[in-house]
């Protein structure tokens, strides 16, 4: 049996738009596959927003052990120690946002198409429609990128992720509230 996550690393952001096709090929094929080599990553998916909203287009979600991954040997030597190509897309990432969370409902992304997601400022009500999401309390003072620069970031509002798996059929009318930001499934590897 795979161990079960019981922390989250969200991350969203954008990217210049000249570098969107490198960004895209360096996150699936090198960043994401290099950060699931971190013992206790123990899964990762990548979306990308299909349709417009207020949040960043790109959003990646990493499953951790538990948050102390993210303070390990491993994990600080790929921030220290960045690949050629990810010396060159740190500067080309803006509104950058990063939430350690705590994670409370873990859901099943596997199968998703599509995902709906969206920040709350209070626990969510489970109000019957919750099978399969996502929840996640955003976990305070969680340390910063040691690389980000000045103006990279744009904070993403709130103390909640919530996330709901979305079949193609879905997509058009997402559960949530409106303004949730539906986001495609992108590949890793």
């Amino acid at each position: 049996m795979a161990e079960a996550a019981t922390a989250l690393l969200a991350l969203w952001n954008d990217v210049e738009p000249a570098l969107d096709a490198a960004y895209n090929e360096w996150h699936a094929r090198e960043h994401v596959p290099e950060r699931l080599t971190v013992p206790g990553i123990l899964w990762a998916r990548r979306w990308g927003r299909s349709a417009a909203a207020r949040m960043p287009r790109y959003l990646t979600l990493y499953g951790l052990r538990n948050p102390g991954v993210l303070d390990g040997e491993a994990y600080q030597r790929l921030l220290r120690e960045p690949t050629p190509m990810s010396r060159r897309m740190r500067p080309a990432l803006t509104n950058l946002s990063r939430w350690v969370c705590r994670l409370v409902e873990q859901g099943s992304l596997d199968e998703a198409s599509h995902l709906a997601a969206w920040t709350l400022g209070a626990e969510p009500a489970d109000d019957g429609r919750a099978a399969g999401r996502l929840l996640a309390e955003r976990m305070p003072h969680a340390t910063a990128l040691p690389w980000l620069q000045s103006g990279q970031t744009q904070p993403v509002e709130g103390a909640w992720l919530v996330c709901m798996p979305l079949d193609s059929a879905r997509v058009r009318d997402p559960l949530g509230p409106p303004g949730a930001a539906v986001y495609a499934r992108l590949p890793v590897g």
